[in-house]
């Protein structure tokens, strides 16, 4: 963790809990300091968003016959991150 300077330590006090922006001198971009639990949140909803959309191309997926059995998926997988091949008895 990094310990702030008196200078933003105060702007957050005077922020009174909403995001501040910050400038990095000698370096090209700014920052956004918000509380933990903002940032906990707003990284949840991203994440749920992501899921949702990630959820949506499968049916997608399913809808238009891009689909496969479960056998061929699990070897196909296997192939790629070379586990030997599945023996069948």
């Amino acid at each position: 963790m990094v310990k702030l300077s008196e200078e933003v330590a105060e702007a957050l006090k005077a922020a009174n809990g909403e995001a501040l922006s910050v400038e990095v001198p000698g370096f090209d971009r700014q920052f956004v300091v918000v509380e933990q639990s903002e940032y906990d949140a707003a990284m949840e909803a991203l994440a749920f968003q992501r899921n949702v959309e990630l959820i949506c191309e499968g049916v997608a997926d399913v809808e238009a016959g891009r689909v496969m059995p479960l056998h061929e998926a699990m070897e196909q997988i296997r192939q790629e991150l070379g586990f030997p091949r599945r023996q069948t008895t």
